[in-house]
């Protein structure tokens, strides 16, 4: 065989060049889609980080809204509250006013009692007291020409016109309460809040709340007076009668004679008088005095009852009292003769009470129930926004890299995130007792937890049935 002649190392150099070009464009086009899957792995990362921080931040936000909604709640109560008490305090003045003002009047009557009935000798001093306050007070209205009657009538004015000013205070806290459920209720105003935050962060973002695990419309209600149950005002008037104060629940005590028989048995000078909130829509006040003892007539022991001073006053609707009777410090139990005969009929009509207004509170106040409200935001962005090659990023593929290009299943890159608002108080009382939670005390707070399972089957129908993890 006879061997061919090999070419010029030349020749044989000329005829090599290009080989190495075919496995350059390859390696060239897997480092390219290599950096293409990087680059988009590397921005959906970092827009479904940015999602999930703001659904976090969403659904933060919004429990923390409805906290404070809760915490305004109680606030309000508490200012409607001092409010009713400040109604009961006008009067109870009032009433202990008018009441003064008989017992000056009727100074001779008190007299007669002091000087032929015996008391106890630890008594004498509160009852020589009494005495001085009322002889006192004569003695300066007749050195005044008459001016305590003045005095009386405007005070009834001036504190008419405070329960009044009181009372349209009340109806337009209850009216705020109501105004500021009305959006929240609905979850209006949340998903308005939340998509207002998230656009902040990235106007292609949306948010919308779940529904279905939303407790917040459920976890109040509104205690009326037209209830589907009937009056529900009863929460607040429990909280209200005792929030007052000592002189305004009960004016009360008694000056005691000792039994001497023959010459007198059961003697006592008894003051009562109290403040009453009668069906919710009146405030009632009744004060008087009555002495009372036994003497032997006839070889019999017989009452005598003295009435002494009286008072009362009333604020409703309309300006007349009602049916309903209170105790009033025991006054109609134990000075009835003053109360019914004298007392009642007497009652001053003051100022425009329309009754205890509407106020918010737990559905639910059992010490075993949930109370916790969560809330569920959904945050999303379509895919075509997102800033990768294959949204609305710098880079963009051509050719056969298209393959790489970044997608989302249903569209959408999306986070959820849930937000509850639950009670703590601060700090320990001072009594040492527990506080139950209740929406007169301002201590609701926000936190974040994992979402639910219906949480996540809801999103699904979101995303085209792709279930979030």
């Amino acid at each position: 065989m006879i061997p061919l002649p090999r070419p010029p190392a030349s020749k044989r150099a000329a005829s090599n060049r290009g080989q190495a070009l075919v496995l350059g464009l390859f390696f060239v086009f897997a480092v390219a889609a290599v950096l293409l899957l990087m680059y988009n792995t590397g921005r959906t990362a970092d827009e479904k980080l940015r999602i999930t921080n703001a659904a976090d931040a969403a659904a933060w936000s919004v429990a923390t809204l409805e906290a404070r909604a809760l915490n305004y709640d109680a606030y309000a109560n508490r200012a409607i509250v001092a409010n009713q008490v400040a109604i009961a305090q006008a009067v109870s003045l009032i009433s202990w006013m008018h009441y003064f003002e008989t017992a000056v009047e009727y100074a001779p009557a008190l007299d007669a009692v002091a000087s032929s009935w015996l008391f106890n000798p630890a008594e004498y001093p509160r009852l020589l007291l009494l005495l001085a306050g009322v002889h006192g007070t004569q003695f300066l209205d007749l050195g005044s020409g008459g001016s305590l009657r003045a005095i009386v009538e405007g005070l009834d004015k001036t504190l008419g016109a405070i329960v009044t000013a009181h009372d349209a205070a009340s109806s337009a806290l209850s009216t705020s309460q109501q105004l500021m459920h009305a959006s929240l209720v609905t979850g209006a105003g949340q998903a308005a809040f939340a998509n207002d935050l998230v656009d902040r962060i990235d106007p292609d973002m949306r948010a919308s709340i779940n529904p279905l695990s939303h407790d917040f419309p459920a976890f109040t209600r509104g205690l009326a007076k037209d209830d589907a149950q009937g009056d529900a005002r009863g929460r607040l008037a429990d909280v209200v009668l005792r929030s007052r104060d000592a002189f305004t629940r009960s004016r009360v005590w008694s000056i005691r004679g000792p039994d001497l028989p023959p010459l007198q048995r059961k003697v006592e000078l008894k003051r009562r008088g109290g403040t009453e909130l009668l069906g919710f829509d009146e405030w009632r006040a009744l004060d008087t005095l009555e002495h009372q003892g036994k003497r032997l007539k006839r070889w019999r022991w017989r009452w005598r009852r003295a009435p002494l001073a009286w008072g009362g006053a009333s604020a409703t609707s309309d300006g007349s009292p009602g049916a309903e009777r209170g105790e009033h410090g025991g006054s109609y139990a134990r000075n009835p003769i003053t109360s019914l005969y004298l007392a009642e009929p007497s009652i001053v009509r003051i100022g425009q009470f329309g009754g205890l207004p509407e106020t918010r509170e737990l559905h639910d106040l059992s010490a075993n129930a949930d109370h916790t409200a969560g809330v569920t935001v959904h945050v999303a962005k379509p895919r075509r926004t997102l800033r990768t090659s294959g949204g609305t990023g710098s880079i963009q593929p051509q050719g056969r890299l298209r393959r790489f290009e970044a997608s989302s299943p249903g569209d959408l890159v999306a986070a959820m995130g849930r937000g509850e608002v639950f009670f703590e108080r601060p700090g320990p009382r001072s009594d040492g007792r527990a506080e139950r939670p209740s929406l007169y005390s301002p201590y609701w707070q926000a936190r974040l937890v994992a979402s639910t399972p219906a949480d996540r089957a809801w999103a699904a129908t979101l995303q085209d049935g792709v279930v979030l993890p």
